[in-house]
């Protein structure tokens, strides 16, 4: 599933792996910190100071996402496991792993009476939020209960009756960003796979071995979990903080974002800023100022859009800065121009050329960025998933079931960045499909 930033990106100048930490948009520097990865594996703590550099830009491209937001509900930032990045996957499968082996042992509880109740908590899996990832996340793990606990050819048959899953969505319903029917659908599935799935039911506080929950009716109940998965709301990154406190006002959007203009720069009124800060993906949102009357006033109010949060969008925003960035425009205008060269003659036959091509597709001018929508995937577990097609505001089709079960799996296939990756998931597959799950514990 994963693959090194420098083999995925054989013509890259550089690479540097660190934690950018501040910038000055003056003087078009950034500050990273580096940590030592030595000290990084040799225990849990996040590693060490190993020095800071500080390194000139001419563009800088902030695509750093967000954050998992669990810091308003008591518990949960101490006691909650996240699934943003490949660490908390890792010590997600790790938790997921001993929580089967630790409702195993034959001294699960001291008093008789409370064996069973005891080892049931220690196999239930809480998670928060119905949104994608909390949905696919219920869905994956129970397949995953579902071959380890299978008779005679799972690893842990005994704890069949006791495994169980809780999904809760504070909202009415699953996967708000689909269609009414999927949402339904979405429902009827994971319910079919056994997972309890608790709507329009908050979560107020978690402990190390219980969840406590609120219901719209205002009851509130006290879960035994062994354990809880946040996948419940977002919050912006630490840099996104730290560049939006050296932005003006008027570019602070709600949530944490930055707002952005038509050709994703950062908005700014600061002429040396503007076109040289380019903000992506969940920490941008858009602001369109391009209705305005000759002497620069406001037709009508600004148009704020919020795009998905999904990789989707990330990578149509990232291939359009890309291709600003690589032909040559003047992106301190608005709108961006392409550059004159100051000596034709000095222009490569292969700069010439791309110049004419743009020239001819009217590209003189930089078009906005349009994100073009083509549609949402979820899966939903049991060889089951939703698919809702479409192309930008047009529905194309909308299935559920095996078929579009088939098309997610044919999706995540292609979007592997390296076809390596697609031969190594796909033998992954056919590998579980015949043997069986991997429980091995690392």
């Amino acid at each position: 599933m994963t693959e090194a930033v420098r083999s995925a990106n054989p013509t890259m100048e550089e690479f540097i792996e660190g934690e950018a930490v501040d910038l000055d948009l003056q003087a078009k520097t950034v500050k990273v910190q580096f940590r030592s990865l030595l000290d990084l594996q040799k225990s849990n703590t996040t590693g060490s100071s190993a020095g800071i550099i500080e390194l000139k830009y001419d563009a800088l491209v902030a695509a750093v996402g967000v954050q998992s937001a669990n810091l308003q509900v008591p518990g949960a930032r101490d006691n909650c496991f996240k699934l943003k990045t490949c660490e908390d996957a890792r010590k997600l499968r790790v938790a997921i792993g001993e929580s089967f082996e630790y409702a195993s042992r034959p001294d699960v509880a001291s008093k008789p009476e409370e064996h069973a109740q005891e080892r049931s908590r220690r196999v239930t899996f809480v998670i928060v939020g119905g949104g994608p990832t909390g949905v696919e996340l219920a869905g994956e793990l129970s397949d995953f209960i579902k071959d380890i606990t299978m008779p005679r050819v799972g690893a842990y048959p005994e704890l069949r009756d006791f495994a169980k899953i809780i999904l809760v969505q504070s909202g009415p319903n699953l996967l708000p960003a689909f269609e009414e029917s999927l949402r339904s659908e979405a429902l009827r599935a994971l319910k079919r796979r056994g997972v309890d799935v608790r709507l329009e039911t908050k979560t107020i506080e978690v402990g190390e071995r219980f969840v406590k929950l609120r219901a719209h009716d205002e009851q509130e109940e006290v879960v035994p979990a062994g354990v809880t998965i946040w996948c419940a709301g977002t919050s912006p990154q630490s840099f996104t903080v730290r560049m939006r406190e050296k932005l003006e006002e008027a570019t602070k959007a709600p949530n944490g974002r930055i707002y952005v203009d038509p050709w994703m720069r950062a908005i700014t009124e600061d002429a040396n800023v503007l076109g040289s800060v380019f903000v992506l993906g969940d920490a941008a949102c858009f602001r369109d100022k391009r209705h305005q009357d000759a002497n620069g006033n406001v037709l009508g109010c600004l148009s704020e859009q919020y795009l998905p949060q999904t990789a989707q969008v990330a990578g149509q925003q990232g291939a359009y800065v890309a291709r600003l960035l690589s032909r040559g425009y003047d992106l301190s205008g608005s709108p961006p121009l392409l550059l004159t060269p100051k000596n034709f003659a000095e222009m490569s036959t292969s700069e010439y050329i791309e110049r004419k091509w743009l020239q001819i597709r009217s590209l003189e001018v930089a078009d906005p960025f349009i994100f073009v929508n083509l549609g949402l995937l979820a899966y939903v577990g049991g060889g089951e998933a939703l698919s809702q097609v479409q192309l930008g505001d047009t529905p194309l089709f909308s299935y559920a079931g095996s078929s579009a079960f088939m098309l997610w799996r044919s999706v995540y296939l292609v979007k592997q960045v390296a076809s390596r990756n697609r031969v190594l998931v796909t033998f992954d597959w056919i590998k579980s499909y015949l043997f069986g799950r991997d429980v091995t514990r690392l």
